[in-house]
């Protein structure tokens, strides 16, 4: 999934930390998550998908609220990589989410080759559990098996994937956002949402040809990738450059709601090889080891 090429240039990169996480552990950042270990840290609302073994039933049967346990690990995840799966990612030859998975891939290995932990949520209309925390080179080969094993269902509902996650992991990190942005819902509240919280995002926008310049022409039945809904149009050149003029617009108000939130939003081109889009997109985005 990552080859040669990207990690040789990954190996003197690192994810750019938080200041507020700096500390003393190996990884250079103060331990931000919560795992099953070590000290109790805090008892948080249970949500959807959460391990039904960390639910505090003796606190249900006072409060008739379901809660879960967490604990302090000595290291957990330090960065956070959120993935797209909703079903327009399918899109595109090679499709999306193979460029989805080779960013996330790459992500984790700038990580765990410097001591730092890494964890990978897949989100569409809400956002799962996600993986364990990845710490250690030796830890790649599972980080990559999980991208594998990723299906590509659903529509995408960001604000809500936002607060799901924030409210999952309640320790900053930096937090990149793998997505094709094929959502015109307003993206501002959740990254502002994720910024409030400790995640300033980094949004890879990944794109094919057929996102930005579609060749359709007459009369069409367009369906919906996500929803399944159709429309029946009559496709012309005017239509189409109405189509790429609001296309663009809904990115540049992405973009400029990421730097609003302390982020930035990249794009990276699905076609092109992974070790392409990692010099030239995500290399700038990671600091010198």
């Amino acid at each position: 999934m990552l080859p040669r090429a990207a990690r040789d240039l990954l190996d003197r990169l690192r994810v750019r930390a938080l200041p507020r996480l700096t500390g003393s552990d190996p990884g250079g950042h103060r331990s931000g998550a919560r795992a099953q270990g070590l000290a109790f840290a805090e008892r948080r609302e249970y949500l959807p998908g959460d391990d039904a073994r960390s639910i505090d039933w003796k606190a249900f049967a006072r409060t008739r609220a379901l809660t879960v346990r967490t604990f302090e690990e000595e290291r957990d995840a330090r960065a956070y990589v959120l993935v797209d799966v909703s079903r327009s990612m399918s899109r595109g030859e090679p499709p999306k989410i193979d460029a989805a998975r080779g960013l996330a891939s790459a992500l984790g290995w700038a990580a765990t080759g410097h001591g730092d932990g890494v964890r990978l949520v897949p989100f569409a209309a809400s956002a799962a559990e996600g993986s364990p925390s990845y710490h250690r080179r030796d830890d790649h080969p599972a980080l990559e098996a999980f991208l594998g094993a990723l299906g590509v269902e659903g529509t995408t509902s960001f604000g809500e994937a936002a607060r799901g996650f924030a409210r999952r992991h309640p320790r900053p990190g930096p937090t990149f956002v793998v997505t094709d942005l094929l959502s015109l819902e307003d993206w501002d509240p959740g990254l502002r949402l994720l910024a409030q919280s400790g995640h300033p995002a980094t949004v890879l926008r990944v794109c094919c040809v057929e996102d930005h310049a579609p060749d359709f022409d007459g009369e069409l039945d367009l369906v919906d990738s996500e929803t399944g809904e159709t429309l029946s149009i009559t496709a012309t050149k005017s239509l189409r450059e109405a189509y790429r003029t609001e296309l663009s617009a809904h990115v540049s108000r992405v973009r400029e709601a990421c730097v609003r939130a302390g982020g930035a939003l990249l794009e990276v081109d699905a076609e092109q090889p992974v070790d392409v889009s990692v010099r030239a997109v995500l290399a700038p985005a990671l600091e010198h080891a």
